[in-house]
């Protein structure tokens, strides 16, 4: 992996106007918490998003709720969530954390968490829609606790490749079904955790890491914001638990003809937990993104839910990514 001379520290640049959403106690499916949402520059030019709004205060159900905006600052959301769960008999405990990427097809698909059959485990469900307001089932890749996944926005050689999370470590796998209903093989590890950077101020190593949104083409590679949780204190207790970890956010980069070559891999997080909506809320210390957007001009947006409460936003400057522009 090539080293770099960074000029100055890269971080994410936060909106001025966060948070984005908040609860709305008017509306009951997403009265406790807005958090954790896909977004994307649809054809028609306005940024769409799916976010997560849940009513129960442990968040074990949740609906997908849309908005949409002109300039990616300034939403406008709909009353009704567009994707519930109780969709199928794979999503009855709810729908979480979508990431969204416009396929070769033409469809928008959304990858989320879901919990199958009722079962305590989350993993991978694929949907897709044109419109966002109509969806379709495409199917589970996997039969096995799995979640934070997203494909790469076009095949790649032939191969539709798919990102997710395995804990405690990031994994790819493919298909040559372009349907993507189908065929998933070679699942390796990607990157293991303990390649990633330390907490700053404990030193420990996180205990498990993920992709943020989904990968993002560069002239020099795939761009991959991705997430890691340190916790520092290894107590059982659920408050203790909360208490002592972060998430934080980084990036990698993968080879753009081989995305199972990992060429850079950032040593610092350029997002932590700093404002009161992102250390204060049903969880402490949480700084969880599914939405990495390319705006087309000087700047890339990430969208972050902040502690698991409300939703925030910001730009990442294109000038000072240099392993990718």
């Amino acid at each position: 992996m090539k080293k770099y001379t960074l000029k100055r520290e890269i971080q994410i640049q936060r909106f001025k106007n966060n948070p984005l959403l908040e609860p709305d106690q008017s509306h009951a499916w997403m009265s406790k918490n807005v958090f954790n949402c896909g977004v994307i520059i649809d054809d028609d030019g306005f940024y769409k998003m799916l976010f997560r709004g849940s009513w129960t205060e442990d968040q074990s159900m949740s609906d997908l709720g849309l908005a949409i905006s002109v300039n990616g600052k300034k939403w406008y959301v709909l009353d009704k969530p567009v994707l519930k769960c109780g969709f199928n008999k794979f999503c009855t405990y709810g729908i979480d954390d979508p990431r969204i990427v416009k396929w070769i097809d033409g469809w928008k698909y959304i990858f989320a968490a879901i919990r199958p059959y009722k079962k305590e485990y989350r993993t991978v469900g694929i949907f897709r829609t044109k419109n966002f307001l109509e969806y379709e089932w495409v199917g589970m890749p996997f039969n096995f606790e799995d979640v934070d996944a997203s494909i790469f926005p076009e095949p790649i050689n032939g191969w539709a490749y798919l990102l997710h999370r395995k804990a405690p470590h990031i994994w790819i796998s493919r298909t040559k079904d372009m349907s993507l209903e189908s065929g998933w093989q070679d699942i390796q590890i990607l990157i293991n955790k303990d390649q990633f950077y330390r907490h700053p101020e404990h030193g420990v190593l996180p205990d498990k890491i993920g992709i943020a949104g989904p990968p993002i083409r560069t002239p020099k590679g795939w761009l991959l914001i991705t997430h890691a949780v340190h916790r520092w204190d290894k107590k059982i207790t659920r408050y203790s638990f909360l208490l002592n970890r972060s998430y934080s956010l980084s990036f990698v980069v993968l080879d753009l003809e081989n995305p199972t070559k990992v060429l850079y891999v950032h040593p610092k997080p350029i997002l932590w937990p700093e404002e009161r909506h992102e250390i204060v809320g049903l969880i402490p210390n949480v700084v969880f993104s599914c939405a990495t957007v390319d705006t087309g001009g000087d700047s890339l947006y990430i969208y972050w839910g902040g502690a698991d409460t409300v939703i925030c936003g910001g730009k990442l400057m294109k000038k000072d990514l240099p392993m990718c522009y």
